[in-house]
């Protein structure tokens, strides 16, 4: 039997509400998707893969993917970026598609390297109407037996979209900002228009070697139209292993555990509801994949790539 998926309809078709995007929670293993000035400050060629699957013990859960490439391509000041992403909502009845192309330049100044990047997106949303059902569709004996009468304005938006970041580091350091949606694609299924809010991130952390350990403290804030989320995480790095614990402010404490080889990173994160939804939801899961491709040209091998956790 179809679901009644009232909360997609309101956010499909009213130009008074506004979207947002989805989030992570392992972000330094998403870094294009974090700010697009990430392109290009690794050591290696990095191909990652994420999945996450938001609240799943509720009926239409959202499931989110995603994979990118990045890489230097000219005497370790260029960077390129590509990063594909679909977000599924109520069992795909509204799905988001992203594909983006991201460019940077590294300024690298002794031991401090400033990186800016842009990025152009392709953004394309699409609304499944006939997974909706209404009331008129219900008989008081048989339950939702009659069909589905509506008839959609508009079922997908297909529009331009792009975005900016700059990311500062060093040996034991990093921050960065970026701003997303610079300009506010409408997304409107109906009359009115309905602009994607900017996304603003800012993003900080450090990397600090304690005997055989290495503990690493980061920050994130973001900010969308109405909706803000603050994140801080504590790693904790010995061998090949990170673990790590934080806390998205008045939403989830978040668990997280990440091994790397010299080619290979995996990750797995568990966000537990600390909110007034409880842990009836499941949480969410989260599972991420690098695999990492050594630079063979003599002008990239020594790459001051950026320090920040890797699982």
């Amino acid at each position: 039997m179809k679901k009644v998926i009232y909360l997609l309809l309101l956010l499909a078709i009213s130009s008074n509400l506004f979207a947002q995007d989805p989030a992570f929670s392992q972000n330094y293993a998403n870094p294009l998707y974090l700010n697009p000035a990430f392109a290009g400050t690794s050591n290696n060629q990095r191909i990652g893969m994420n999945f996450r699957d938001q609240w799943p013990n509720i009926p239409g859960t959202i499931v989110t993917y995603n994979i990118s490439y990045d890489r230097n391509i000219i005497d370790s000041s260029f960077g390129i970026g590509i990063l594909a992403n679909q977000d599924r909502a109520g069992q795909g009845t509204m799905i988001t598609d992203n594909i983006s192309l991201i460019e940077s330049y590294q300024f690298h100044i002794k031991s401090f390297t400033l990186s800016l990047g842009i990025e152009g997106t392709w953004h394309y949303k699409s609304f499944n109407y006939s997974n909706l059902t209404f009331g008129y569709q219900i008989d008081p004996t048989r339950g939702f037996i009659y069909n589905n009468n509506e008839t959609p304005l508009r079922t997908y938006v297909s529009v331009p979209d792009f975005s900016a970041g700059i990311l500062g580091y060093g040996k034991y350091y990093f921050a960065g900002f970026a701003m997303n949606h610079l300009t506010q694609p409408d997304e409107s299924f109906a009359t009115g228009a309905s602009p994607l809010p900017i996304r603003y991130t800012f993003n900080a952390g450090g990397m600090i070697p304690i005997g055989g350990f290495t503990i690493s403290p980061t920050y994130i804030h973001t900010q969308q139209q109405d909706f803000t989320e603050d994140v801080v995480e504590l790693y904790a790095i010995k061998w090949n292993v990170t673990l790590g614990i934080g806390y998205r402010f008045q939403d989830a404490m978040i668990f997280t555990l990440g091994y790397q080889r010299k080619w290979l990173r995996i990750g797995y994160s568990y966000d537990y509801t600390t909110s007034s939804l409880g842990n009836a939801t499941g949480g969410s899961q989260e599972a991420s994949l690098a695999i990492l491709l050594h630079y063979k040209s003599p002008k990239l091998v020594k790459v001051s790539g950026i320090n920040c956790p890797a699982f």
